[in-house]
């Protein structure tokens, strides 16, 4: 008794069973949902196997009634079988549609929790998962997960119903026989159970492995133009040929798998069907069984073999949708941010007054092996413009993350006011601030689109009159569609004074008390960097204002200027008191004027 306890203790750790709770816990919420499909698909199952039994029933009478000449008994029996493929043929309708429907419904469904919770998942889990990673959850894995809400889970449920039916009819048939024939069901089985175990191990790496794909091409796309000037069309090609190589080598192994498994299951088929042919005859021939009885007896051995073979093939499908599900499971088990935007909508978060911006003792680093800033302080009053200066890397953008909470910091606080930030909603702290990125992001649509993403609700006047505080109104009448011209991806179809002056506009839409400028007229020309400072020195009347400054001569005006280097300020003061200080601005100021004439500045033209 405890050899045979140590041994059921030892299949199950090896079939991995115990890690299947987790993967269908999760997935039976959304399945419930469906109660009535999958009830509906209960009964037609076992109606399945009614109809099963049945056709063999019907094939041993019609054949022992035609070998006994009962001519009238035939007719009956076609009429019986006529109407039986109909109903049988509704059902199979009927089966077909209750399953797609559950499936996709609740494939939508997890689709549609999954992207909600990527919404919220914090900017740090973005920084370290590709995005193309991110898109194969939802696409490649969504979509592997039907052998565990559908086809293969409702398999799994009727063949061994089947085969249990069968197996009594078999028995009421000739028990000897079926007795006989039994011998072969471990052998099924269990190549079945070793089945499964590979394929699920295989189908982990598969997964990987596309998500790894689609990261590549994500890239290959995105950076189509560097591709392209560098000439490595060739190159990248290549790479995309190994990753495709290796992606068909896994495929094949569990072709390989596969075919084997066939191979095994067709050996039992084989063997059940000459063994029950065979003796069935002999028993035909002493009379103790009919030739239809023989015949039905033939056809129920492969209700019974099949369907223990079949669960193979079904368990290595379900257990393919278990480690999708698994890899999904990953991602919502995620921390996503503690206040989520999604329950507000886009016109209802409060716009606050104009406030003053606090840094406290600030330390942050992205990761424990550096940090970008180190006991940082720094207030920016009400309605004032301070500009952040320093050498790449010094922390400029990353006090911008930790303003809008895309990080928090290690330690130290941050006040709107007097009030700390993690006191607000994420809904009330950054309706509060508009940003203006350097490398301007254009969703795919029109221009009234991209600048109507500042506040959903704004009319066609108010929209027109942001294009027109951000210079952008003339160059966008001068397109041909005006603001129906398309963008393209990532505003590939406008130039970048354009997207920029459509980023401003955005933000004078939004028109929150408090500017985030990430300085973008440095890979401009000086004909679009006036248009483009007109602007946002427009934008940044009456509002509290941080700028990341690129240019030293856009900031010489600016109420502070802040020096910083190593996560931490070394100078502070007007323009010409830092200039007179001789320090690190002074050095940079040199770099940028002393070595080379300004620019002339034309106010005529459109980038």
């Amino acid at each position: 008794m405890h050899l045979l306890t140590e041994m059921q203790r030892n299949l199950k750790q090896y079939l991995e069973i115990s890690e299947l709770r987790k993967p269908l816990a999760f997935m039976l919420p959304y399945a419930a949902r469906y109660w009535k499909s999958y009830a509906g698909l209960v009964l037609l199952l076992f109606g399945g196997i009614g109809a099963a039994l049945f056709f063999t029933w019907f094939l041993q009478n019609i054949t022992d009634a035609a070998v006994k000449g009962d001519l009238g008994r035939v007719r009956f029996l076609i009429i019986v079988g006529i109407c039986s493929t109909i109903v049988s043929s509704l059902m199979v309708y009927a089966n077909t549609y209750l399953s797609s429907t559950a499936i996709e419904k609740v494939k939508r469904d997890l689709k549609n929790d999954l992207f909600a919770h990527m919404l919220r998942l914090p900017t740090r889990y973005y920084g370290n998962n590709h995005s193309g990673e991110l898109v194969s959850h939802l696409t490649n894995d969504v979509n592997g997960i039907e052998g565990a809400i559908g086809s293969s889970l409702l398999g799994m449920l009727r063949l061994p119903l089947m085969a249990a039916a069968a197996f009594i009819y078999l028995v009421h048939i000739n028990w000897q026989l079926s007795l006989l024939c039994m011998l072969l069901v471990p052998l099924s089985l269990l190549s079945g159970a070793v089945l499964g175990k590979l394929l699920r191990r295989n189908s982990r790496l598969i997964h990987d492995h596309l998500g790894k794909v689609n990261s590549f091409l994500g890239d290959a796309f995105a950076g189509q133009l560097v591709i392209r000037s560098f000439t490595l069309e060739q190159p990248v090609y290549r790479q995309y040929e190994d990753r495709n190589q290796k992606l068909l080598a896994m495929e094949l192994k569990v072709a390989r798998l596969r075919g084997w498994f066939s191979v095994g299951a067709g050996a039992a088929g084989t063997v059940a069907y000459l063994l029950s042919m065979g003796l069935g005859a002999y028993f035909v021939t002493q009379n103790s069984l009919t030739v239809g009885s023989l015949l039905a007896f033939v056809s129920l051995m492969q209700y019974l073999i099949s369907p223990l073979a079949g669960m193979a093939g079904l368990w290595g499908g379900f257990q393919r949708s278990i480690a999708a599900i698994e890899r999904l499971q990953k991602v919502m088990n995620e921390p996503a941010e503690p206040h989520s935007l999604l329950s507000v909508p886009a016109s209802a978060s409060r716009v606050m007054a104009p406030s003053s911006i606090h840094f406290h003792h600030v330390t942050f680093g992205y990761d424990s092996s550096k940090t970008v800033l180190d006991n940082f302080s720094l207030t920016v009053p009400v309605g004032k413009a301070v500009a952040l200066v320093g050498p790449s890397g010094a922390g400029k953008s990353t006090l911008f993350s930790l303003a809008q909470r895309f990080y928090r910091p290690d330690s130290g606080t941050i006040c709107l006011d007097q009030q700390p930030i993690e006191l607000l909603s994420n809904a009330e702290l950054r309706s509060s601030m508009a940003y203006v990125p350097q490398e301007t992001y254009l969703f795919a649509g029109t221009i009234r689109d991209n600048i109507a993403f500042g506040r959903l609700d704004a009319s066609e006047s108010e929209i027109v009159q942001a294009a027109k505080d951000a210079n952008a109104h003339e160059f966008i009448l001068a397109l041909p569609h005006g603001y129906d011209t398309e963008t393209g991806e990532r505003g590939v179809k406008l130039s970048g004074g354009q997207k920029q002056r459509i980023a401003i506009a955005r933000a004078v839409l939004k028109n929150a008390p408090i500017l985030l400028l990430d300085e973008a007229t440095s890979a401009l020309d000086s004909e679009t960097e006036y248009l483009v400072q007109e602007a946002l020195e427009r934008l940044m009347k009456n509002r509290t204002t941080m700028v990341i400054a690129h240019r030293l001569s856009t900031i010489q005006n600016a109420d502070l200027i802040v020096v910083m280097d190593q996560g931490a300020i070394v100078e502070q003061g007007k323009h010409h008191q830092l200039l007179n200080k001789d320090g690190l601005y002074a050095r940079l100021y040199r770099l940028q004027f002393e070595e080379k004439a300004e620019p002339v500045i034309s106010k005529a033209g459109n980038a």
